[in-house]
Order: structure tokens, then C-alpha cells, then sequence
């Protein structure tokens, strides 16, 4: 990557800390385009450089944040493989749920949009991330007989539904604790991964 190819990515990683450290602090509605530039120290215009409103910027920190959480969860499971592949999947689930638990701020601020397409959508545009490509390739390997069609749709929805029991239990106590919802979202997702 040469000099100007860097400096562009500063500047629009500046902007991105900038954005997310005041969306955690004022809220993503309290925070206007003027407070991110004034923040990232960047003209205004640069802004508009990379992104065309507050909604990109919040997409992109929603696929930073979900891609982490992601993949800090993968590499757990990896280090600690139960040699059962829906003890793994329950393993990894578990990892997120208590990833959110200690991070309430964080899921407050992504809502219900953790989710795995919008990363693995991202990440596609960038082929240097084999992590994420890992993560992918070992939960598809491990589900004889079904399309890769149909696991990508079953590890959408065993993600989507994480996330959305995440918010609600986590943000609002509903329908019940997280803890207290853990059994009911765990038989699920063997009922779905043992079908």
C-alpha cells in the first residue's frame, strides 16, 4: 500500500474512532457530522470522501464490532474444541451472549444489527481476511448434507436470533434474563443444527 493509499485509510479509520467513540458517549442520533469531523480533526468534505451520512459510518462500525465479536468467539472455540460440532456451535453462541453481557454499552449501540451477512459481506471485499474466511469454511465443513446455501441461512439465523435474545434479555430483561434464556435459545439451535 503506498503513502496516499495510507494516509486515505487513517483518515477514514480517524473518522470511524471518531464517530463510534460519540455514538457510545451521546448516541447515534445526539451525534451530528460536524462533532465526528471536529472530533477525527478532518475537514468536512473528507467526510463525504468516504461516506455518504451517518448511517454508513454506523454500518461500517456495526461490521467492525460484529466481525470481532465474531471472530474473537471463533478462536475460542478453537482453543477449546469439544470434538462435537453443535457443542462447538452452543460453545461459540456462548462466547457472543457473554461478550454482550460484559459489554452492554456496545449492544446498546448496535441495536439488533449483529449480524453475520452484513460481515461476511464486508469481508468478502477484503481477501486478506482468512480468519473470517476459517470461520466460515470449519462451520460449513462440519454440516453433512446440506447445501452451502442452506448453512449460510442456518448460521444467519442462529446469529440473527443471538443477537436479537442478546437485546431484548440483556437491554430489557425481556422476555427473561439472558441466563434464564440461555436453555431455551441453546435447545434451539441443536433442534436446527441436529436436523
Amino acid at each position: 500500500m503506498d503513502s496516499v493509499q495510507q494516509r486515505k485509510e487513517l483518515k477514514k479509520q480517524n473518522l470511524v474512532n471518531a464517530a463510534y467513540e460519540l455514538f457510545m458517549s451521546k448516541g447515534f442520533n445526539k451525534t451530528s457530522i460536524d462533532e465526528i469531523v471536529m472530533k477525527a480533526k478532518v475537514a468536512k468534505g473528507t467526510f463525504y470522501l468516504y461516506f455518504k451520512d451517518k448511517n454508513e459510518v454506523m454500518k461500517e462500525i456495526v461490521v467492525r464490532i460484529s466481525r470481532n465479536i465474531l471472530l474473537e468467539a471463533f478462536e475460542k472455540v478453537k482453543a477449546n474444541d469439544r470434538g462435537d460440532f453443535v457443542q462447538n456451535v452452543l460453545f461459540f453462541v456462548d462466547n457472543i451472549i457473554e461478550y454482550f453481557k460484559r459489554n452492554k454499552l456496545v449492544l446498546r449501540l448496535i441495536e439488533r444489527n449483529f449480524s453475520w451477512p452484513l460481515v461476511k459481506e464486508q469481508m468478502g471485499q477484503i481477501p486478506e481476511d482468512s480468519a473470517f474466511q476459517e470461520m466460515a469454511d470449519t462451520l460449513t465443513s462440519n454440516m453433512e448434507g446440506r447445501s452451502q446455501e442452506e448453512v449460510f441461512k442456518l448460521i444467519y439465523v442462529i446469529v440473527a436470533t443471538c443477537g436479537s435474545v442478546c437485546y431484548s434479555s440483556i437491554i430489557y430483561g425481556e422476555p427473561d434474563t439472558i441466563d434464564n434464556m440461555k436453555p431455551t435459545l441453546y435447545h434451539i439451535i441443536e433442534q436446527a443444527l441436529t436436523k
